[in-house]
């Protein structure tokens, strides 16, 4: 700092007005989540999957189950989901969130063949923040394969390092009441 510096730096002092002390404390943002933050919640999940989007209600039930809600996405017939949250040390690339969602679909015949019926599995593995006032779940999806029961060959694809091998999009789940304050009709698949 050169002797011009030095004596404008002085005057400014001199002449400034003393901050105020505050009182207030500052709150820094919640860092650890549990089940109870999440559960019995609607959220607004948003798939992103090769050039595919779609937008779903999904609520995060007590007992670990999953409920569909309404959707932009594919017709589905049935589904079954499940969630949960690790209880391990956080670190990088931590994702304590994690959801498992089975839908089957059915897809018109032509012919002398009937419906066909399919399931899709994928899983949600995500990290929770807060945005804003609402509850946020970002992540990756993976495919995961048939159960064992239906291929042989799935049980050395059930590995966590395999799943991490089969990313097959992202997601994000957002705390619909509180972002929007408008509440979805639980169970509905669609309007």
């Amino acid at each position: 700092m050169d002797a011009y510096e030095a004596q404008m730096h002085a005057m400014y002092r001199a002449t400034a007005p003393p901050v105020p002390a505050t009182t207030s404390t500052v709150t820094s943002p919640k860092t650890s989540f549990t089940r109870e933050d999440l559960s019995s919640k609607e959220f607004q999940l948003e798939e992103l999957e090769d050039k595919e989007e779609s937008e779903t209600e999904v609520w995060l039930n007590d007992d670990g189950s999953v409920t569909l809600g309404a959707s932009n996405g594919p017709l589905v017939k049935d589904y079954v989901g499940e969630w949960h949250l690790l209880e391990t040390a956080a670190g990088e690339g931590y994702y304590p969130f994690r959801m498992r969602l089975t839908r089957r679909f059915e897809s018109p015949g032509s012919g002398r063949i009937g419906d066909i019926q399919y399931d899709l599995t994928r899983e949600f593995w995500g990290s929770i923040e807060m945005v804003g006032e609402s509850i946020s779940v970002t992540g990756k999806i993976h495919s995961a394969l048939p159960s064992v029961e239906t291929n042989t060959y799935a049980q050395i694809y059930h590995d966590e390092q395999v799943m991490k091998e089969c990313e097959s999009g992202y997601f994000t789940m957002i705390d619909a009441v509180a972002s929007d304050g408008i509440e979805g009709v639980k169970g509905v698949l669609h309007p």
